[in-house]
């Protein structure tokens, strides 16, 4: 996959609870090359966000990242201490929480809080901040910058609140740009919006990484997609092999469950059952337990992530007799 900004090597992140240690992240490894845009997909609860909050260190009490590398441009943020981490966050990089109405503060102004940014940062002064905040709304696509400037959260639609929070994470060019669910509630032209200034954003150097529960946002924006489940990586590829020739039960289940008019199908396919308890994990493979091909082997032993072509992996034991979609 070339160059990484970004090499996240078997990390593992846990929440100490009175039940016992519930593995939110179990020993994940991705990467997200230089100027490309990543994906990682997932029903809620597999791990998805927590993933990313770890790269961030961003968990807390009684969560806890337990051992890994996240390594951002050759250097470990596991090594670096809270202030140099600090330092880190927005200047090197950023990330786009899902909800933006919960992000902002509500009682500042949105471009003061965009401005801020700029001055922790990189130190200039009120009025350059405000140039530069202007300067990126109006390339995010914000009408009436100077007005929407003097706006609070709440006078603001969604969609420029997802805005005003993209303008944020990208106004000190950072490195690498995650985005979590970032265009859920919005309507499907602000979400062709908002993908489209995510799509511009890696002509100006900086990675992406995004993550979703939706098949369709992934299959627009994303070069290389990585699937979780319960906590895991369970089949990785670039986009059109993993659309195409899906070898996981579980990405062929996610698959089928998407309405698509090529299909021609009446009724959308389901996945039976739930994602299990991290409480309580299946002895063998974590998807056994909603599996229809599920086989002796898979009750009893979890298998390894197998390389079944150029670029893909699977972890399955019957490496590619999932089936396809």
């Amino acid at each position: 996959m070339g160059q990484n900004m970004l090499e996240v090597r078997h990390l593992c992140a846990s929440f100490f609870t009175q039940k016992g240690e519930v593995k939110a992240v179990n020993d994940v490894s991705f990467e997200v090359p230089r100027g490309r845009i990543v994906g990682i997909v997932g029903e809620s609860g597999c791990g998805k966000s927590m993933t990313v909050r770890s790269v961030m260190r961003l968990l807390k009490y009684p969560g806890k990242i337990v051992s890994g590398e996240v390594m951002l441009d050759g250097r470990d943020l596991m090594r670096l201490s809270g202030r140099e981490m600090a330092a880190v966050r927005g200047a090197e990089v950023s990330m786009i929480f899902q909800d933006p109405m919960t992000s902002l503060n509500p009682v500042m102004k949105a471009g003061k809080q965009v401005s801020e940014a700029v001055r922790i940062h990189q130190h200039v002064s009120s009025e350059e901040a405000k140039r530069r905040t202007l300067e990126i709304f109006e390339a995010v696509g914000i009408p009436e910058p100077a007005r929407r400037y003097d706006s609070y959260p709440h006078q603001l639609s969604g969609g420029l609140r997802q805005r005003v929070m993209i303008a944020m994470a990208m106004i000190c060019r950072p490195k690498l740009l995650i985005a979590d669910e970032p265009t859920t509630a919005l309507d499907v032209t602000v979400e062709a919006q908002i993908l489209r200034i995510m799509k511009n954003l890696c002509g100006t150097g900086t990675s992406v990484l995004i993550i979703s529960h939706n098949l369709g946002v992934i299959a627009q924006i994303c070069d290389y997609v990585y699937v979780m489940y319960a906590g895991r990586i369970v089949e990785q590829a670039d986009t059109f092999t993993l659309f195409e020739h899906p070898m996981h039960p579980y990405t062929c289940g996610l698959l089928n469950a998407v309405a698509s008019l090529r299909l021609g199908r009446e009724k959308l396919d389901t996945i039976p059952g739930v994602v299990p308890n991290l409480l309580h994990l299946p002895e063998g493979c974590s998807f056994s337990l909603r599996c229809e091909k599920c086989s002796g082997i898979c009750a009893s032993k979890m298998p390894d992530l197998m390389k079944t072509g150029e670029g893909h992996m699977v972890r399955c034991h019957l490496s590619g007799k999932g089936g396809e979609s």
